[in-house]
């Protein structure tokens, strides 16, 4: 009778990992699927983006040299 608690146990164990690991391997399939069809579509768009350019950074205050009465 132990023997068998013990083998329904580790039955149930086998196939607790075995969905995990099924788990896993779908999800990593759909990241891949995922990456490689956002790396198709971008390739794929004729979008022309300009070139930075480079402002010069400008100190603007509030009236901070001014006092307030």
């Amino acid at each position: 009778m132990h023997s068998d608690l013990m083998l329904d146990a580790v039955r149930a164990e086998a196939a607790y990992r075995a969905e995990e690991l099924r788990k896993a391997g779908r999800s990593a399939w759909a990241v891949h699927a995922r990456r490689a069809v956002r790396h198709f579509r971008a390739a794929r768009t004729a979008v022309d983006v300009p070139a930075q350019q480079r402002r010069e950074a400008s100190r603007e205050t509030a009236g901070v040299g001014e006092t307030a009465r």
